[in-house]
């Protein structure tokens, strides 16, 4: 039973397969083994219920954060078969940013009619 202003633990994958084993192959109780190794009975239930269902490769810790290579990508570049087709999102790109400055433009003037 964890005290209050504990550290999480991370437990391997081979001491959690061995806690599941001793409950379910030895038959010792969720609440006896919590007691001995100072866990919540609420995990060894967990565990126990994702070792019966994915086996023990459920019970690798799993990777924490962003996935490597995805730092600062961005959004991806658009290719364009041809220069003519790239001109023209090009354009198109700028047309939108003028549209949007001249929006700013009467927003900042007083005049914006917006609904």
């Amino acid at each position: 039973m964890s005290k209050k202003g504990s550290r999480h633990r991370k437990h391997s994958q081979e001491f959690k397969v061995q806690i599941v084993e001793e409950h379910l192959i030895e038959g010792i109780s969720v609440n006896v083994l919590a007691v001995e190794h100072q866990l919540e009975p609420r995990l060894i239930r967990n565990w126990r219920t994702i070792y019966l269902e994915q086996g023990a490769e459920g019970l690798k810790p799993k990777a924490k954060g962003r996935p490597k290579g995805t730092l600062g990508m961005g959004r991806p570049k658009t290719n364009f078969s041809s220069e003519l087709e790239r001109l023209k999102y090009e354009n198109a790109k700028l047309r939108l940013e003028n549209l949007r400055l001249k929006k700013l433009q009467e927003f900042l003037r007083g005049d914006a009619k917006f609904k």
